[in-house]
């Protein structure tokens, strides 16, 4: 007999079960043996073993009840050449378990540990029939190298009733004849098909395996170099119930830019790690380790899956045979997802030629993660880009540390991406996921209002800080990667060749508040902010953003300057639509780049308390945007300069150093001094502003422990207030300054006033009225409403004409609110509760005026007068008296008018003591005048007692009667009868 033989052999003791087949042999005459033929080719023995491996369902969280989906895996077959010696093989039991002498038959592939590729580079295939193929795990074929061998019992081991399982047990003999434990594997191919659930290995893991560990050809760039690493097999037992092992690999295949794997058609392979420890077939420890990047920060991390054996109870099911109970426990395969940072530190310095605009889109020098591992809900089963959310599926924030472009450290958190390295070059993919439609996912930093520096400060520190709430990021990807194109395309031939991935973090927008605008307003207003273009594009550079802005708002910024802060002078306010370096908030940035000034931002901004600022202001300013930039701040000479000028104005903050006895501070600070228009006519209000002067400067200063104060200063100098051709007022110099812990200082210098028209009686008593009687005055009241500044004075007697006044006091006062009230000035003789005393001749009396005048014009002017006089006699037995009393009293408020005019005549007589009569007369008349209409009301009474001893009674007689004037134009209701109403509405229904 000749040729090929199969057969089994089964020992139920110890479970041996092989199925044996010999290749090239003959039978030997007693049918005892067979022997290897001698001719070419050689004699092969190969031993077949039931499946080795049994893939079982994993779970990613609870588990469902029993029974559990498995799938069992191929036949692995032992191949080996017996001796070209043809010594006879027995036909035993023994014989056949001998192969102390027999050389394993291997595929090319399956070379020994450290041969590199230039040595030999076999072809990468599934063995033959003739070659070595384990499978184990599922789905993997492995074989051992040429120091593999197999130790086995040929005999049964008994221990008391029961056998040892047989077993074969690989290990390692090497070229001198000794013998280690373990041995090494490579991974020659692997099965894919559809796996109806997940098991402890994917398809792409197997293949990694398969290419790290066995592919001698693959195709690097001259400077690159991989040798494959073969698997170590600490322990591979095989066994008729499956395979009892301990395997583990790591490689290091060289990371490569994704370009470089285009071009050259090479496969970026990511696995890092491999672990594998089974019992039986089953699996207990699976672990995989693959390399990826944090999207998009670009921070290299590892995507760690660990699967684990773990017990879920213990559980009666039948009685022992010696008696007690008969336990058995279930064991699932639990699946759990860990990311572990291994590159915590990203300088994207060294990456600025990478960026479009050479890294202005991102303000941070370096990223620092402090979060360095943790425990991920699973990504997808194609390992695509994915977000990483925790366990409960919330998105994941990782803990870091950045510096700004000023080097400040700040704590932030933020999500990220994790990108395998095997899918590195899928552009259009990452960009995908990255700008998902989920709501619940957004790539947002958080910086909890921390100061960041968005922009280099130049010789301004502090001036480009923003008090950062969150980030809101983007990536930037080569060009033609994505679908529609990036607006920020990456210049990845800028990137230096170590950095692998082709993605980079930029701002899409930010949220945040302006410090300057806090520490001014004492606010915390957060504005949507973008980069801006102009500094996008060409940073900072004169010619190509002369007005320096580095941020633009999302929407306009309203800043209103109370007028608390402008001293009551005025109220600036205005739509900031972009941040400058050196002027702060700005409106209209794209005027301001082409040397023009639009100041109709400030159409709100009052002066006065109502005067819109903006009637003030020439239509038509130049500015010199550059000269503006590179201008010093302003000293106390610049600003003491009446032809020096501030347009538009500035709000910036910047970091001052730490000097003796001060602290390091932020200074924020507000200057405008606008240029004025030399007149403005309101019709009922003139202003001349021909030298007028306009100055408001704020300025706040606190140290890193919120300590520090507040400087506000508002001055306004030689203007003139003309009201309705009455009445002008000339300051010489109207200031405020109010400081921190200290008295608010309000004054007016150099103040004259002349009166005109019906008024120009009143220029008599402008001699005794002191130019600087307005500053550091007597009295002053500062309250929530504003500024109350004045004097009372009392003066001696003076003559009028005819007429001799006493007991005069002259009152004047300023008025600076700190509301939409407008500032003011009334001047009064005297007031209505404390008339002054007038005589003319033999008759008295007395009265005031008051006049009160505001940059709205006249606001109320009163006046009352009353005489009278007084005449009695005595004759001893009969004595009687007569008075007459007249008075007069005008008072105009706004459009009301009020005049009120009295007559009181009264007289006595008394005869003994016995009879008395007296007799009084009062008559008064009121004409009143209010929008819409007027009045005239009158009142009339007339008065006498008569008493005649012990007996009095008293009689009054009195009239009242009202005239109303004209009600103004009717109402469209008393025009228009209801029924003609309707009859309209009717005609275009």
């Amino acid at each position: 007999m000749s040729g090929s033989y199969r057969f089994g052999v089964f020992r139920p003791d110890d479970l041996l079960v092989l199925e044996f087949e010999f290749h090239n042999v003959d039978v030997a005459d007693d049918g005892r043996a067979v022997v290897p033929r001698l001719d070419t080719g050689g004699a092969f023995a190969v031993v077949r073993f039931p499946p080795q491996a049994i893939a079982e369902e994993v779970w990613d969280g609870p588990v469902a009840r029993p029974p559990i989906r498995t799938a069992l895996s191929g036949p692995t077959r032992l191949v080996f050449r017996l001796p070209a010696t043809g010594t006879p093989v027995p036909l035993t039991v023994e014989g056949l378990l001998d192969w102390t002498t027999w050389e394993p038959a291997l595929s090319a592939a399956a070379l020994p540990r450290g041969t590199a590729p230039e040595e030999a580079s076999p072809e990468l295939s599934p063995p033959d029939d003739l070659e070595t193929a384990i499978e184990f795990p599922h789905r993997l074929l492995l074989s051992p190298d040429a120091l593999g061998r197999w130790r086995t019992l040929r005999g049964t081991i008994e221990v008391g009733d029961t056998h040892q399982l047989w077993s074969a047990v690989l290990h390692t003999v090497d070229n001198d004849g000794d013998i280690s434990q373990g041995a090494d594997v490579r991974a020659l191919a692997d099965r894919t098909g559809p796996t109806p659930f997940n098991s402890s290995l994917t398809d792409n893991e197997r293949h990694q395996i398969v290419q790290l560990s066995s592919n001698f050809r693959i195709a690097l760039p001259p400077d690159a170099r991989y040798t494959p690493v073969p698997i170590k097999a600490n322990k591979l037992e095989l066994t008729a119930l499956g395979a009892n092992a301990d395997l583990e690999s790591e490689w290091d295949f060289p990371l490569l830019p994704p370009e470089e794997l285009q071009g050259s058609g090479i496969e970026p392979l990511g696995l890092r790690q491999y672990q594998h420890v089974a019992a039986l077939g089953r699996d207990h420890v699976v672990r995989t380790v693959r390399l990826g990047f944090l999207c998009g920060t670009g921070h290299r991390a590892v995507l760690v899956k660990t699967v684990e054996r773990l017990p879920d109870g213990i559980e009666v099911v039948g009685q022992a045979p010696g008696g007690g109970a008969l336990f058995s426990s279930r064991g699932y395969l639990l699946r759990k997802f860990e990311v572990v940072v291994q590159e915590p530190v990203i300088n994207y310095g060294p990456l600025a030629k990478a960026y479009a605009y050479e890294g202005r889109e991102f303000p941070l020098n370096s990223i620092r993660l402090t979060t360095t591992s943790a425990g991920i809900d699973p990504p997808p089963e194609d390992y695509g880009p994915f977000w990483l959310l925790d366990p409960e599926r919330n998105l994941l924030h990782f803990n870091a540390t950045g510096t700004d472009l000023t080097g400040n450290a700040l704590d932030f958190t933020l999500p990220l991406m994790f990108v395998p390295y095997d899918r590195i070059d899928r552009h259009r993919t990452i960009a995908a996921v990255f700008h998902n439609q989920d709501p619940s996912i957004v790539a947002t930093i958080g910086f909890s209002g921390r100061p960041l520096a968005v922009a280099p400060p130049g010789d301004r520190p502090g001036s480009t800080v923003l008090k950062v709430d969150t980030v809101r990021y983007d990536i930037e990807q080569p060009p033609h990667t994505a679908d529609p194109a990036p607006a920020f395309p990456m210049n990845a031939a800028g990137a230096p060749r170590s950095y692998i991935p082709r993605f980079l973090p930029r701002i899409a927008s930010i949220a945040a508040s302006i410090p300057a605008v806090d520490d001014l307003l004492g606010t915390g207003t957060v504005s949507e902010l973008v980069p801006d273009t102009d500094y996008l594009k060409q940073g900072f550079d004169k010619a190509g953003n002369p007005a320096q802005t580095f941020v633009r708002m999302r929407d306009e910024l309203p800043i209103a300057l109370p007028s608390q802060r402008g001293g009551g002078l005025a109220s600036p306010a205005q739509n900031a639509q972009a941040l400058s370096r050196t002027l702060g908030p700005v409106s209209s940035p794209e005027q301001l780049q082409q040397g023009k000034l639009d100041l109709s931002a400030f159409k709100d901004t009052k002066f006065l308390g109502t005067i819109r600022l903006l009637d003030l202001l020439p239509a038509d300013l130049p500015f010199d945007a550059s000269a503006a930039v590179a201008a010093a701040p302003p000293s106390q000479a610049d600003l003491d300069n009446p032809r020096f000028k501030v347009n538009p104005p500035r709000l910036t903050s910047r970091r001052l150093p730490a000097t003796a006895g001060a602290a390091p501070a932020v200074e924020s600070r507000f200057i405008w001094k606008p240029t004025l228009l030399p007149e403005y006519d309101f019709g009922f209000l003139k202003i001349g502003m021909q030298q007028a002067d306009l100055l408001l400067d704020a300025t706040t200063r606190l140290t890193q422990e919120g300590e520090g104060g507040a400087v506000v200063i508002g001055r306004l100098r030689n203007i003139e207030l003309i009201f309705a051709e009455a009445l002008s007022a000339v300051f010489g110099t109207l200031s405020f300054r109010a400081e921190a812990g200290r008295k608010m200082e309000v004054g007016a210098k150099d103040v004259k006033i002349a009166f005109a028209g019906p008024l120009e009686f009143v220029n008599a008593l402008q001699s005794i009225l002191p130019s600087d009687g307005f500053d550091d005055p007597p009295f002053l009241t500062v309250d929530s409403q504003g500024v109350v500044a004045g004097y009372t004075l009392g003066v001696p007697s003076i003559g009028v004409g005819i007429f001799s006044i006493q007991n005069i006091a002259l009152t004047a006062a300023l008025s600076i609110p700190f509301t939409d009230r407008p500032a003011g000035v009334r001047f009064a003789v005297c007031e209505r509760h404390k008339p002054f005393l007038l005589t003319v001749s033999l008759f008295g009396g007395g009265g005031f005026f008051a006049a009160g005048v505001s940059a709205n014009g006249l606001e109320q002017v009163e006046a009352s007068l009353e005489f009278g006089g007084n005449i009695s006699l005595n004759l001893g037995v009969a004595s009687g008296g007569v008075s007459v009393m007249a008075g007069i009293y005008f008072g105009l408020t706004g459009t009301s008018v009020t005049l009120t005019g009295y007559l009181r005549c009264g007289g006595y007589l008394d005869v003994l003591g016995l009879i008395s009569i007296s007799l009084e007369f009062y008559l008064a008349f009121t004409f009143r005048k209010k929008d819409p209409g007027s009045e005239v009301w009158g009142q009339a009474s007339l008065t006498v007692s008569v008493k005649i001893a012990f007996i009095s009674k008293s009689i009054t007689l009195s009239v009242e009667r009202r005239f109303a004037g004209s009600g103004g134009d009717p109402t469209f209701a008393q025009s228009v009868r209801p029924s003609d109403w309707v009859a309209y509405l009717q005609a275009f229904a």
